[in-house]
């Protein structure tokens, strides 16, 4: 009967919001599937006055106390590259960290378990043994939306508190979800959002053990309906000593593996002719779960009418976003994927998404 309700209750919630999304194009046939390697296009795209003067500023040291410095930056139109551009040292292979991108990957893989029925439902409680207070009441659903309730400060300075600090490189460092899940409840479950990496790590962990009691490998796993499909070998996760994915923050890839990664949402979890992860779950992540402000969706960022300015982007536009600038950004009305990595520690990032946003204005329509 739970299963029932939870598959009616995921109906409805589809019918009233995902009805409404605009659709996302198909993977044009006449273009190789980039799973050996991307189509290139970058000859026969020329770029307006505007779109080369805004690159040249974006890659310009006197740019670097306003938008910090752009290591990679690479454009996905119509299923190939049209423009990419590398700082010096970088390449097309150069392997660069995700930080907080790497979230958007642990919910791509619980989206891969609940297609294979490893995950039952996303409803599902009592996740984790020590959790046998109100925690037990967290779903895995509160896990990918950021709404557990648990206590955790996410911050990155030096100064003060930092749960995230002493999780990564501290006490917390060799099993990093266990240690998260130790922090006390301080709001009902599912109706407080808080950002935070420790509630990724609590996730990675329960998709472990899930794994584990069937029997699985989790890198196998992943490796298998993932990394292997897509053709992302200059891909690489990172896992702590307890052999659970650091998926909060550790994903190390070139700008063209996150483009794939990217590209799978932009043809609703298609592959080559294979359905990867269901459309259903990437209709979910499209539509702005309840409580996160319009904001946010299954490890992944919105931008919509309800932000203002939009950061210059198309309305439909939804992202991975890591610290220090690392993005992927995925919008369906320009057929478009953009891939931005580099190093924006010291100014606003808001300032480094709206100058994205105003290149991304220069770029032509999809076909």
């Amino acid at each position: 009967m739970n299963i029932l309700v939870s598959s009616l209750l995921v109906f409805f919630y589809l019918v009233v919001n995902v009805l409404a999304l605009p659709p996302q194009n198909k993977h044009d046939p006449s273009v190789a599937w980039p799973t050996k390697e991307w189509s290139i296009n970058t000859d026969n795209f020329q770029g307006s006055s505007a779109f080369n003067n805004k690159i040249d500023e974006l890659f310009s040291d006197e740019s670097y106390s306003r938008l910090g410095k752009t290591n990679s930056l690479l454009i996905v139109q119509n299923g190939e590259i049209i423009f990419e551009k590398y700082n010096q040292g970088i390449n097309k292979d150069t392997k660069l960290v995700s930080w907080s991108m790497a979230k958007s990957y642990t919910a791509a893989i619980t989206g891969l378990m609940v297609d294979k029925g490893l995950i039952s439902d996303v409803n599902e409680k009592n996740l984790l043994p020590n959790w046998t207070d109100l925690r037990k009441e967290i779903t895995i659903d509160h896990l990918l939306n950021m709404k557990p309730g648990l206590e955790f400060v996410e911050e990155y300075t030096i100064e003060g508190r930092s749960d995230t600090a002493e999780m990564l490189f501290d006490e917390g460092m060799l099993n990093q979800g266990y240690f998260a899940s130790h922090y006390p409840l301080i709001k009902l479950p599912g109706t407080f959002y808080n950002y935070s990496t420790g509630t990724t790590n609590i996730l990675s962990l329960i998709l472990k053990n899930k794994l584990s009691q069937n029997g699985i490998d989790y890198y196998d796993f992943i490796e298998k309906n993932l990394l292997i499909p897509l053709g992302l070998k200059n891909t690489t996760l990172e896992f702590d000593k307890s052999g659970t994915f650091i998926g909060g923050s550790s994903v190390y890839a070139s700008a063209r593996d996150y483009a794939k990664f990217g590209y799978l949402y932009l043809r609703d979890g298609v592959w080559d002719g294979d359905q990867i992860i269901s459309k259903d779950w990437v209709d979910m992540t499209r539509t702005p779960s309840k409580h996160t402000y319009n904001l946010y969706s299954n490890k992944f960022w919105h931008v919509n009418e309800f932000r203002e300015n939009a950061f210059n982007f198309p309305t439909d536009t939804y992202y991975c976003a890591g610290f220090g600038g690392q993005y992927i950004m995925i919008i369906p009305s320009k057929d478009l994927i953009m891939v931005r990595l580099g190093e924006t520690y010291n100014t606003s990032t808001n300032t480094l998404l709206s100058f994205l946003g105003e290149i991304v204005k220069e770029l032509p329509n999809t076909k």
